[in-house]
């Protein structure tokens, strides 16, 4: 039981939970019809052709879930947004049949590139039910570990890429982060664009940014992870304590450690007194440069029935 003292740190580890990490993948386009680039996607495409599928590489995205898939400990897949480039029903469909194959159940938010232009819900998100929702937030548990999905994706007009939580999604949250921490689930918060100011620039920030903020300060979490700045960072979301974790796109091919393609390889342990997560970070070959070591106030008990 978790609420035995005598309990061992071997006992401890058997009760672990371990999840990867990973953002942005940009999954290399299939065939598009050419009406669908007569909005903002055509700049993106042009893009696209001049520069960024010359550093985002499907190669790098298969060396980097070959390691992830080498790691048998691991329980889940999370991976928040920017699956696609320009968000067509072709790239959904596309994506879909790739997040079938991966190698571990895929939990999955979308990106500011899966929502570039408007689409209906039948020709995006529907595709992607079985690895997400629909509707946010939504929770995914393993073990004690709570995944709170949410959508922070919006078509923007040219030149940004800015996000957003509605209020509808955080009247939501703040009940699940309640009752979650209540029944002491360690809560783990995933979204697209980072609650936090400068790690981007305005025009593709979280605009709302006080607004979650604050929720997660009265309510508690104990991570948060995004994508979409390509940095693997670790901060704190702003106006908390609470770690906020980045990383490097999953296609990225860079000399510079920060941007280079990686993954978050997370560990969840359960105490009396709250929980401790621990983070390895790994680029696509496997090789770890950073680390991280948090404890959570929260307890890790389970209430009396």
């Amino acid at each position: 039981m978790l609420s035995d003292p005598s309990a061992t740190a071997s006992s401890r580890r058997d009760l672990s939970v371990c999840l990867a990490h990973m953002s942005d993948p940009h999954l290399p386009p299939p065939t598009i019809a050419w009406s669908a680039f007569l909005n903002k996607r055509l700049l993106s495409r042009i893009l696209w052709v001049s520069r960024r599928k010359h550093v985002l590489l499907p190669s790098v995205t298969a060396e980097l879930l070959e390691n992830i898939a080498s790691h048998k400990e691991l329980s889940a897949l999370l991976i928040s947004g920017d699956i696609t480039n320009f968000g067509t029903k072709e790239e959904y469909r596309q994506a879909a049949a790739w997040l079938s194959t991966l190698p571990l159940t895929p939990v999955v938010v979308p990106g500011n590139h899966d929502f570039m232009a408007p689409i209906s819900y039948r020709n995006s998100l529907a595709q992607w039910e079985t690895w997400s929702d629909s509707a946010f937030p939504f929770v995914r548990f393993f073990g004690r570990v709570a995944v709170i999905g949410l959508n922070s994706a919006l078509p923007t007009p040219p030149f940004t890429a800015y996000g957003r939580i509605d209020r509808k999604q955080r009247q939501k949250l703040a009940s699940l982060l309640a009752k979650l921490g209540e029944e002491g689930y360690c809560r783990v918060v995933m979204l697209h664009h980072p609650p936090r100011k400068k790690l981007l620039p305005f025009r593709k920030s979280l605009i709302n940014t006080p607004a979650l903020s604050s929720l997660l300060r009265r309510h508690g979490a104990e991570l948060v992870l995004h994508g979409h700045s390509h940095d693997a960072t670790i901060t704190t979301v702003e106006g908390t304590d609470i770690p906020l974790l980045g990383v490097g796109a999953a296609a990225m091919n860079s000399q510079n450690p920060e941007r280079r393609a990686s993954w978050n390889h997370l560990t969840f342990t359960p105490h009396e007194e709250g929980w401790q997560i621990r983070l390895i970070r790994r680029d696509h070959t496997g090789h770890p440069f950073s680390h991280m070591e948090c404890f959570s106030s929260i307890s890790a008990r389970q209430p009396a029935c």
